[in-house]
């Protein structure tokens, strides 16, 4: 995957999904047939390539069964390492940009994941992960709303109006139980517990994907990403990538299982 700069289109997952069928010579938007299902790209070889910008577990029912039926299928799934804010007066003047200090990781996509999880050992899906960065774009408001998670406590004065994707800055694919197995860091006792699963995320260069990351985390990136371990653990032990052994004290010992040593 070639590092892209601006895309002026203001939808992320419409740019991703142009952008995919330009690199496979495919078609967008293909009706499956017998179904209520549209792909969003089907390359020239009958790949299909579905572009998932939330939660990855939506598309379990279609992924499934496009694998029962032979198909080759890539989720691709932006993780926002970077994050400007833009926000828009009702005219659509632009008011302010700030940008924002969260920054999503390769454990930030877990929570995604738990529905799917019966099918990430499947050797025709792949889950391809984009470390990206993108400009959020919102629209002032004249009174305060309502928000998509319909939360009456913290009403917004503005609207989100969309993700524009500036740059793609490094690519992870993960196709076997093996790459999976990548989540639990090297630096991991033959025997672990949850917290010393926790403390090894904490400072492990996975979490950091390589050098081009380098410097840009914060200690609250870092926390942000570890604490996301519980649902390692439970994601772990689905896919059979880690098993308990036994107890240290009153602690849970786990290992890895033999298939992804």
């Amino acid at each position: 995957m070639k590092v892209i700069n601006t895309y002026n289109e203001s939808n992320l997952h419409f740019t991703l999904k142009k952008l995919y069928a330009l690199e496979t010579d495919g078609k967008t938007e293909v009706p499956i047939a017998g179904t209520n299902w549209i792909c969003d790209v089907v390359s020239k070889s009958g790949d299909v390539v579905e572009i998932q910008t939330t939660n990855i577990s939506a598309l379990t029912e279609k992924t499934a069964f496009l694998l029962s039926h032979g198909r080759n299928v890539k989720i691709v799934h932006p993780v926002i390492f970077e994050k400007r804010i833009e926000t828009l007066s009702e005219n659509g003047d632009v008011l302010s940009r700030r940008k924002s200090p969260k920054k999503d990781t390769v454990y930030s996509t877990l929570r995604g994941l738990t529905k799917i999880a019966p099918l990430l050992g499947d050797e025709r899906l792949t889950v391809e992960l984009l470390y990206v960065s993108v400009t959020e774009i919102r629209q002032k408001t004249a009174e305060k709303v309502q928000l998509g998670n319909k939360s009456r406590r913290h009403l917004k004065s503005w609207i989100p109006a969309g993700k524009r994707l500036e740059k793609i800055l490094k690519m992870q694919q993960f196709s076997s139980r093996a790459d999976w197995a990548r989540l639990f860091p090297e630096e991991l006792r033959p025997e672990f517990t949850r917290q010393e699963l926790h403390d090894r995320i904490l400072s492990s260069d996975f979490l950091l994907g390589d050098l081009l990351f380098e410097g840009k985390f914060t200690d609250k990136n870092r926390h942000d990403g570890a604490d996301w371990y519980t649902l390692l653990i439970w994601l772990g032990k689905k896919c059979n990538l880690i098993e308990e052994c036994g107890k240290r004290g009153r602690k849970i010992l786990y290992r890895r299982t033999d298939g992804v040593r």
